[in-house]
């Protein structure tokens, strides 16, 4: 079966990518021209085996050739042609994605014009975004999606058109699901492998229970709730600090000034304002989420790695920034420090790309421990 697919993707390796310019001529087909259906309905750009489709497109006869229109770098080829009863002509086109791109929407066009009443949005997402989905999925729901089964498939001749298309439908529909159960385990084989490494390279966590999550923070207990969510490693400033386990970069925060102590509120505080006055305090940030779905906080940096941004993905041990004093209101603080909290991922089914405030209501790990909780936590979780 894998080899027939092949060899149909296969076709479209020659065809030079049609994109869209400035100098395009647009105008409306009036109807005659119509994207149908992809046969792929989780097209995932970039992927060897699912970043491509066949596209079913019905126009008239007098089409002087036919392109697919799209932003991204794409390939196609008419596979198949064949005139309807009622004159059109129905084109079986195979369309790939080589590279990775977020715009799925398509339009038909020919040598002459791009034709803007054809626009078809292709079903599915970019890796990135499923890769996300699955970070913010709990272990038994990734159970269960490795435990799908994919459809059997008749391996006898098919004749008709129709019956044709199903096959090749069917065969996209299995690489899904096969796709969906190897990304599924690849996660909890991190999860169910993983200790954090210490986030400042050659400094070990604290053992000063004034420095663990839940220590007293009384100086703060007008804008905040007065207890500190993270740990605190002392370090020089300017000291580098690393990505404590493999994930993805998914905030940055680097332009952080003294001025924004004014926006400070500490007056009939909800649990939100206190949220919000402790992203101040934070300074500068880099949030990463592990692989296990939980987010780390790195705070007060001086310097963020200009090779990450937000969606880069970074292996354990990779720099991230250094450590400074942004957001510690004392211009002349000693005691330098990274502070980094991790947030515990609750797992929300209807929350897969939760907001920044979202992820801050999210309980930090030690959160209503004592000390010596915290410190089991911290041999739990930590090399």
């Amino acid at each position: 079966m894998q080899k027939k697919f092949h060899l149909l993707v296969f076709l479209g390796a020659f065809i030079f990518p049609f994109t869209l310019h400035s100098t395009d001529i647009y105008k409306s087909s009036d109807g005659q021209i119509r994207i149908h259906t992809s046969l792929n309905t989780h097209v995932i750009p970039g992927n060897p085996k699912l970043g491509n489709t066949v596209l079913i497109v019905s126009s008239p006869t007098n089409l002087k050739g036919i392109n697919i229109v799209t932003p991204c770098e794409h390939h196609e080829s008419v596979l198949y042609k064949k005139q309807t009863e009622s004159g059109k002509i129905l084109s079986v086109i195979s369309l790939s994605f080589p590279t990775s791109c977020e715009t799925t929407d398509i339009r038909v066009g020919d040598i002459e014009s791009i034709f803007t009443d054809t626009i078809f949005s292709l079903p599915g997402k970019s890796f990135s975004k499923i890769e996300n989905d699955f970070i913010n999925t709990d272990d038994i729901e990734l159970l269960s999606i490795m435990r799908e089964q994919p459809t059997i498939i008749s391996e006898n001749i098919k004749t008709t058109f129709v019956e044709k298309l199903q096959y090749i439908q069917s065969l996209y529909k299995n690489l899904y699901i096969s796709f969906r159960s190897d990304l599924a385990q690849s996660i909890l084989h991190n999860r169910n492998n993983m200790k954090y490494i210490s986030p400042v390279p050659g400094y070990n966590l604290p053992k000063s229970s004034s420095l663990i999550p839940g220590a007293n923070r009384w100086y703060r207990k007008d804008t905040t709730d007065g207890v500190h969510h993270g740990w605190d490693i002392l370090a020089p400033l300017g000291t580098p600090v690393q990505a404590l386990f493999k994930g993805k970069i998914i905030r940055i925060k680097a332009n952080w000034n003294w001025n924004e102590f004014n926006n400070l509120k500490k007056e009939n505080l909800t649990k939100d304002d206190e949220l919000r006055n402790l992203d101040i305090f934070r300074g500068n940030q880099v949030w990463l989420q592990t692989m296990d779905g939980n987010i780390i906080f790195y705070s007060h940096l001086s310097k963020i790695s200009p090779d990450i941004v937000v969606g880069s993905s970074v292996e354990a041990g990779i720099y991230l920034g250094n450590i400074g004093i942004s957001g510690v209101p004392d211009k002349n603080y000693k005691d330098i420090h990274l502070h980094f909290e991790v947030q515990k991922n609750p797992f929300q089914k209807d929350m897969k790309n939760p907001t920044d405030l979202e992820i801050m209501r999210w309980d930090y790990v030690g959160k209503s421990l004592n000390r010596w909780e915290v410190f089991a936590k911290m041999q739990e979780i930590f090399e």
